[in-house]
């Protein structure tokens, strides 16, 4: 089949690799408008569901050799033991430990945890620079670049937050963001801290042992791409120093990410020839690559998984954006 995929982030990039394999001839369409981070966190310490799912994108990146890099993580909060389990059948391995330095007991976890060069895995993808426009011709869409009719069997949308401003889907965009901070203590660059006491995460900024971090776990700011949005990194400082003690403030930087009502995950069927994926709610990295499996299984086998299917939000017509599905 011949395949045009709109968009060519996590979503498309994962998608035109797996098709790819399937011996279809495949297209990717992106302006290359949004920022693309070198790299984004891959967690297995999810949520149910997600979890199997993030398991399938972590053996997609070591199938497809995407470079990644592993750290040890601390869990803090009350965790459902059903949870630990879970994590455990995935190949974390979890032990309940008192740590010194944060002055606190948690879940320290090795094989759960990793940065994911999400960007070498985008770039490697060849794209149509170039914008898409969709319209819809009765259950069909016909889909346009530089007024040119895209002839496809299919198209795949996976533009993230401009899903929505490219046809009618249940989503919306908002602004996720985070602080790089110098930290009296290098360890920081080290591990990944996720704190459901103090509500923030800390993730190493290069992984090679600077005094820095990421912190971040700010609100969730309903905005459409491209707006320009200014937030206060002290939202999000000021609670993880609580923990960390002093943080200087370096910059923050973000970029827009989709929201589906329940803050999951979506993929499925949208006309005759137009499919959905995207709704990966901040959290890309660990579902991307394992929610494009299961629209490639849908499209070649019409197999579908309810759990993540688009048809769960028919009917709704407007919705208030939540916790990202990743916050335990």
């Amino acid at each position: 089949m011949k395949i045009v995929i709109i968009g060519g982030g996590i979503a498309g990039s994962s998608l035109y690799i797996q098709l790819k394999k399937k011996h279809h001839e495949v297209f990717v369409i992106d302006p290359r408008i949004r920022k693309i981070f070198m790299t984004l966190i891959h967690s297995l310490l999810l949520k149910d569901s997600d979890v199997i799912i993030a398991k399938k994108s972590l053996d997609f990146y070591i199938e497809n050799k995407i470079p990644l890099k592993e750290f040890k993580s601390i869990t803090i909060g009350k965790i459902d033991a059903k949870l630990i389990d879970l994590w455990s059948q995935v190949g974390v391995k979890i032990e309940k430990d008192k740590i010194d330095w944060l002055n606190t007991e948690g879940i320290v976890a090795e094989h759960g945890d990793r940065l994911v060069y999400v960007k070498r895995m985008i770039d490697s993808i060849p794209i149509v620079k170039e914008k898409a426009f969709i319209s819809q011709k009765g259950n069909n869409v016909e889909v346009l670049v530089n007024n040119k009719k895209i002839d496809a069997d299919i198209f795949i949308l996976a533009s993230g937050p401009w899903n929505n401003l490219l046809f009618n889907v249940i989503s919306k965009s908002y602004y996720c963001w985070a602080s790089l901070v110098i930290t009296r203590n290098k360890i920081l660059d080290n591990i990944f801290i996720y704190d459901y006491e103090k509500e923030f995460y800390s993730r190493p900024f290069l992984g090679i042992g600077l005094k820095t971090a990421i912190v971040g776990d700010g609100k969730t700011i309903e905005a459409k791409p491209g707006t320009k949005i200014n937030v206060n990194p002290l939202e999000v400082i000021t609670k993880a120093q609580e923990r960390l003690g002093n943080l200087r403030h370096i910059y923050t930087s973000g970029e827009f990410c989709e929201g589906t009502p329940d803050m999951r995950p979506a993929y499925g069927r949208l006309l005759d020839n137009l499919f959905y994926i995207g709704g990966f709610n901040g959290y890309g990295a660990e579902i991307g690559p394992g929610i494009a499996s299961l629209l490639v299984d849908m499209i070649e086998n019409g197999y579908e998984n309810k759990e993540y299917l688009l048809d769960r939000f028919r009917g709704i017509k407007n919705f208030e954006l939540g916790r990202e599905a990743h916050e335990l």
